[in-house]
């Protein structure tokens, strides 16, 4: 977090650090604005405006130079995987509940918990998994699982290509398989839970991305 904003990325700035009952805890600085999804449920006109500067922002992550330091103590991606000449940052968890907006403008990444170095087809693979597969909550308007959801991803593509001279959606079978065996995975400890509307046909529909994309891949 501290390289991602001395580099300019709009993330909080990490006051103090340390160790709480063996977990470990940060204090940061506060994000103006609140989170991309909230902003949208109040102004879903602005979904496009909004999902381009969400795009934008992700491209930028990723297209930092990885100083050698960073690599001493980031984890990489996938070891296996590691061909890439120039491995990329990635967030691993980029999504609208974790970036805020305020004024029209990304505000705030949050919660890098996840943050790996490697292919960033990985990322995006995540992320448009999260923009695709979770369940929503009971009750939720046709209109956002038909055509709110595919407009916000339509609009992260846009503003993520604004700042690629090369298209990296390619070859993206394998990394759409492993992010969405890596929801399921996430996923599945929380079905049953008091106050989780997971129910156990989401998980079938994240097995068939998971296996479709396995067989594009073969």
């Amino acid at each position: 977090m501290r390289f991602a904003l001395a580099v300019g990325l709009p993330v909080p700035e990490v006051s103090a650090e340390g160790i709480s009952g063996g977990r470990p805890a940060l204090l940061m600085s506060w994000c103006p604005g609140r989170t991309l999804l909230a902003e949208l449920q109040a102004h879903p006109w602005r979904l496009w405006s909004l999902g381009v500067a969400f795009g934008r922002i992700h491209a930028r992550i990723h297209s930092q130079a990885i100083p050698a330091a960073l690599r001493d103590v980031v984890p990489t991606w996938d070891a296996e995987r590691e061909d890439v000449a120039a491995p990329s940052l990635l967030h691993m968890d980029y999504h609208p509940l974790n970036v805020m907006v305020d004024a029209g403008q990304v505000s705030g990444v949050l919660d890098w918990a996840n943050v790996r170095l490697g292919d960033r087809r990985a990322d995006l693979a995540r992320t448009v998994t999260l923009l695709r597969l979770p369940p929503l909550p009971p009750g939720t308007p046709a209109v956002v699982q038909l055509v709110l959801r595919p407009l916000l991803e339509a609009a992260w593509r846009a503003g993520y290509r604004q700042l690629q001279m090369v298209d990296p959606f390619v070859d993206m079978a394998p990394f759409y398989a492993w992010a969405g065996a890596m929801m399921e995975r996430d996923l599945r400890p929380k079905l049953g839970r008091p106050g989780v509307w997971l129910q156990e046909r989401d998980l079938a529909r994240i097995q068939r991305w998971t296996r479709a994309w396995k067989q594009q891949n073969k």
